[in-house]
């Protein structure tokens, strides 16, 4: 056993009761990384030295009498490149940040460091997190687990294929339009998005080190991982205020109920009229309502009455882009002032925001309270709302310039990518991403259940009955041994 294979709890497990050493998991790790990461780019800081260091260190603590050892203890970990790693680089494959190295841990690696998580190296992203592939212009492409040729997702793009092919068990990432969802989908692994302001932010980059915050509504941080389980156990390890945001609020978790399929109500979107689904994805939803529906669950394809999905969406990307160029020079601003009928509805988004409409950002937020409550009182009548990741499996690697095309049809690049993920991020409402099955190209294709806000224990535990339903995480053929 070199442990490779094995989920973060499962390891934490053998660690703890003496079946392996920390040092021969991490030592395992780090070969399966020299031997396999080049042709991925997966991770781009490997701390080879600091992390078998670590390791002879935890198992050195497990001899001594008395010592409690903690819930990951020896366990090796990666770390969105966007999170601070004190002793390391933090770029965010930013340019200008190129030299910029971290003087201490972000608040969510420290407390994954408190639990006793050993950190492998970091992974890539694409610049300032804000693409869903990832092409970073100071460490190059990451490629996907399953098919090279194709996209790896992003933001968490690095993070989701360390975690498919095997070269980590857990990832810590980020999420504002689909970070941590999309690449998940992407590779065949789960991932959370928690509630929005659960956990932390500090030391992620955006915001850029010295300036002023102004990423605080919508981005959360939360685990890739193998199995719930592991999502279960990182975000009560990262959640809870650390004294640095005022918005971080000291919600408890409670316990994940231990739940059945018989008598679960579960809503399933089947497509949006954003962006209409692949056949591929429709077949993998039907497939999900079947069994959910055969283990005792009441499955209802619903959605929130009223819900305008394109007043949302625009909604969403105003207040993403308020955020983003708040602190954008006017020339850089103005260009885009007379575009507010362009054909792209990003473009349109952008012109909107551009003119830092105080008035209009209030508005804004008004409109994000009332959907907010649309969905909250939708999901009072369900335990889930279960709905498409991405409308297709994984594309090929492309240019932000030109238009996704999904089963013939294009559409636009952005658009298109958030179509699905952007809700659950205007709401705050918490997400788990499940591998569900597969395209008929082999590509992994995965659905994700959102909950209501602060409740992601009732939404772990659902995600654990629809787990059990569903084959094992899946391999990547190349990455099978």
């Amino acid at each position: 056993m070199n442990g490779c294979f094995e989920t973060a709890t499962g390891l934490a497990r053998a660690i703890r009761n003496g079946r392996i050493a920390s040092h021969d998991v991490v030592a395992a790790h780090l070969e399966r990384i020299a031997r396999l990461n080049g042709p991925l780019n997966a991770l781009v800081v490997v701390d080879r030295q600091a992390a078998l260091k670590a390791a002879r260190a935890a198992d050195r603590a497990l001899s001594k009498k008395g010592f409690e050892p903690g819930p990951l203890h020896g366990v090796p970990i990666t770390i969105k490149e966007a999170f601070d790693v004190a002793g390391l680089c933090t770029t965010s494959s930013h340019p200008p940040l190129k030299d910029n190295v971290a003087e201490a841990d972000a608040s969510v690696v420290a407390r994954l460091r408190a639990a006793g998580a050993i950190i492998l190296g970091k992974t890539n992203v694409p610049e300032l997190c804000m693409d869903f592939q990832t092409d970073s212009p100071l460490f190059g492409t990451t490629k996907n687990a399953w098919d090279t040729r194709r996209t790896a997702g992003g933001s968490t793009g690095g993070g989701a294929v360390a975690v498919a092919a095997r070269f980590s068990p857990l990832e810590l990432g980020s999420d504002i339009g689909g970070s941590v969802r999309n690449p998940a989908h992407f590779n065949g692994i789960f991932s959370l998005k928690p509630t929005e302001w659960r956990v932390p932010g500090r030391g992620h980059v955006p915001g850029i080190p010295g300036q002023t915050r102004t990423i605080r509504y919508m981005g959360v941080y939360g685990p890739l991982a193998r199995c719930v389980d592991d999502l279960d156990l990182a975000l009560r390890l990262i959640s809870g205020p650390d004294g640095y945001e005022a918005e971080a609020a000291p919600v408890p978790l409670g316990p994940t109920p231990k739940l059945s399929a018989k008598g679960l109500r579960i809503a399933v979107l089947g497509s949006n009229p954003l962006v209409p689904v692949s056949a591929d994805t429709a077949r993998i939803i039907q497939e999900t309502i079947r069994l959910l529906a055969k283990a005792g669950a009441t499955v209802k394809r619903a959605e929130p009455q009223g819900l305008d999905w394109q007043k949302a969406w625009d909604d969403w990307s105003d207040l993403l882009q308020y955020e983003v160029r708040a602190l954008q020079p006017l020339a850089d601003r103005e260009r885009y002032f007379g575009r507010t009928d362009a054909s792209d509805p990003t473009t349109r988004s952008v012109a909107r925001a551009a003119r830092l409409d105080m008035a209009e950002f209030f508005a804004v937020l008004d409109r994000r309270d009332r959907i907010m409550r649309l969905c909250e009182t939708f999901l009072d009548q369900y335990d889930a709302w279960l709905m498409p990741v991405m409308p297709d499996a994984a594309f090929m690697r492309q240019k932000q310039s030109r238009p996704l095309v999904i089963d013939g049809r294009e559409h636009p690049y952005f658009f298109a990518g958030t179509s699905y993920n952007f809700l659950a991020n205007l709401t705050g409402q918490p997400s788990v991403v499940l591998p569900c099955g597969f395209a008929r190209s082999g590509l992994p294709i995965g659905l994700q259940l959102t909950g209501k806000r602060w409740d992601e224990a009732k939404l772990l535990g659902v995600a654990k009955v629809l787990e059990k339903l569903l084959p094992p995480c899946p391999v990547p053929p190349n990455y099978a041994d």
